[in-house]
């Protein structure tokens, strides 16, 4: 059975909560920044191999949080007797190192890595061209897809409509990292972070796909109902679709987000993604096909 919503007849409500979140977001990224880790930025990481039982996550923590210049550290775990801690600082005195060492529980061996600025800003540069090539990529792809559809939307303003959402999709998930990451230091945009964000392009791409698939079926069917009744006929059959996958997802993510709690890499990178899912859901359905309406319905008004 196909939901019967009117998705169309309050658009300009949800126009207006995606123009608010947006700013809100933006004034956020341009007020706190981002809190880059050291994949970015550089810095140092301290590697700690446990010749016994490795000690509980917290407990290491624990032990640095009186240490001064070991504020914003991570500690990480890795394989079953290593744990790495990352520090902003590329040159650790002796001193600090000490601090650090010392203060540590059990017996372990130790080995210092660099990482150096320029390294941070070569992968800074990657990641922006990855980034930005992709969502040309998805503009172009939805182009040359929706080519057959010429009425009474173009085929580049079903890309531009998608590309318009993806940005609200991004925007939002790192205006809530730069205001995480002002007041908490180690909430830091790393690798896996990116990663994150380009899942959310992903997911939210393929939603907006398959609704605009249904738009072009639609069209070429239903020759009596207005562009704004096909919209909103396409929204509804797809709508449990859409929903299903990003509920799938979430389904996944909320057990990750409890059991690695403990690691912020991955704790972070299911936080943002849950809120990018989220996010991207209300922009396929209600944002992206709503605003092709817009758009003809302005056309039309100038006819």
């Amino acid at each position: 059975m196909v939901m019967v919503m009117n998705f169309i007849k309050h658009s300009k409500l949800y126009f207006l909560i995606a123009i608010v979140a947006v700013a809100l977001s933006a004034y956020s990224l341009f007020s706190f920044g981002l809190n880059l880790g050291i994949d970015f930025e550089g810095g140092s990481m301290i590697t700690i191999n446990y010749s016994s039982e490795r000690p509980q996550l917290d407990e290491i923590r624990n032990s640095l949080l009186e240490i001064e210049e070991a504020s914003g550290m991570q500690a990480q775990p890795l394989g079953e007797d290593e744990i790495i801690l990352k520090i902003k600082e590329q040159d650790i005195s002796s001193e600090t190192f000490s601090k650090i060492i010392n203060a540590l529980p059990g017996e372990f061996d130790t080995s210092i890595e660099t990482i150096s600025p320029v390294v941070g800003k070569e992968l800074k540069d990657k990641t922006l061209i990855v980034v930005l090539s992709s969502l040309l990529a998805m503009l172009a792809y939805i182009a040359l897809a929706f080519n057959s559809v010429s009425k009474p939307i173009s085929s580049i303003q079903y890309g531009i409509s998608s590309t318009l959402t993806l940005f609200h999709d991004l925007i939002i998930p790192l205006g809530v990292l730069a205001f995480l990451g002002y007041y908490y230091d180690d909430v830091q945009i790393n690798i896996p972070i990116i990663t994150a964000l380009l899942a959310i392009v992903g997911y939210s791409i393929n939603n907006n796909i398959v609704i605009f698939d249904r738009i072009r079926e639609n069209l070429k069917r239903e020759n009596k109902l207005s562009y704004s009744e096909i919209v909103n006929k396409s929204l509804n059959e797809t709508f449990i679709r859409c929903l299903n996958t990003s509920f799938t997802v979430l389904l996944v993510l909320i057990p990750l987000y409890y059991f690695f709690t403990n690691e912020e890499s991955l704790k972070y990178f299911t936080f943002i993604m849950g809120i990018g899912i989220f996010v991207g859901f209300f922009s396929s359905i209600f944002l992206s096909s709503p605003l092709l309406v817009a758009w003809n319905n302005h056309k039309n008004k100038k006819k």
